[in-house]
């Protein structure tokens, strides 16, 4: 067996999580990573917000989820394009003139995240990922609870309940995923409450556990709702959650 490693390399293009949330949540390693790169790319909040540690360098604005299909949700197509073009003019000729190269965003960069695309367009610079602390970490520790240590269940299955959309095609659906019994948590962002609580109930008794975490890791605005499937849209008062929140389902929540 063969394993690859990156030690010792030198990397033109870095892709660097600043946490979710708090801007504490960055790691050390990312902060190393900043300090020892020419270029940041990133949204303008977060260039603010490390001003101190970017001091100096090449700055340049950066749209959420460039190369992926996310850039095009909210933002009109002929905006991203260009977008796209600038960032790709500049991080080649950085990499031509032996220059390093970092993107700054929110979340955990390889888990539902915004700067996968970046993998792709510029493969031959052999990209590396520097891991921030994810809004599931924030939210398991915001609930104190051992999200394998259920009285039935030890997996949990991460998901984007897509399938609450009515356009959704693919085969991991609510149902086969509430199947399963496993401890289960919604990357939800647009996802819809009572579609996901209604077909989760098809499954699962209204007495099973849930919590609702909003805004995971910001120490400012961090909350959670504990209910069941049978009380969680009486508690939410049938208003939307937040756009940042995540949604567990399991008996380690009892």
């Amino acid at each position: 067996m063969t394993y690859t490693t990156q030690a010792g390399a030198r990397c033109g293009l870095y892709l660097v999580s600043a946490g979710i949330g708090d801007p504490d949540s960055i790691t050390v390693k990312a902060q190393k990573t900043l300090r020892g790169v020419d270029i940041v790319f990133g949204i303008p909040r977060l260039l603010e917000a490390f001003a101190d540690l970017l001091d100096g360098k090449e700055l340049h604005k950066a749209g959420h989820g460039l190369f992926s299909p996310l850039a095009r949700r909210d933002t009109p197509e002929e905006e991203v394009d260009a977008m796209e073009k600038q960032t790709r003019d500049i991080i080649h000729a950085a990499a031509a003139a032996g220059k390093t190269v970092a993107v700054l965003d929110y979340g955990d960069a390889m888990i539902f995240g915004p700067q996968s695309g970046y993998l792709s367009e510029f493969s031959e610079l052999n990209p590396v990922v520097i891991p921030g602390i994810s809004c599931f970490n924030a939210a398991n520790a915001a609930l104190a609870r051992d999200v394998t240590g259920g009285k039935h269940s030890r997996s949990v299955i991460l998901a984007a309940s897509a399938d609450t959309r009515d356009d959704y095609t693919g085969s991991d659906t609510l149902d086969k995923l509430a199947a399963t019994g496993s401890t289960l948590v919604f990357f939800t962002m647009r996802a819809d409450l009572p579609s996901l609580v209604e077909r989760l109930a098809r499954h699962l008794p209204g007495s099973t556990p849930l919590a609702i975490v909003a805004h995971a890791g910001a120490d400012a605005k961090q909350a959670v709702l504990r209910a069941t499937l049978a009380t969680v849209l009486a508690r939410t008062e049938n208003e939307k959650p937040p756009f940042e929140h995540l949604v567990y389902v399991g008996d380690f929540l009892g």
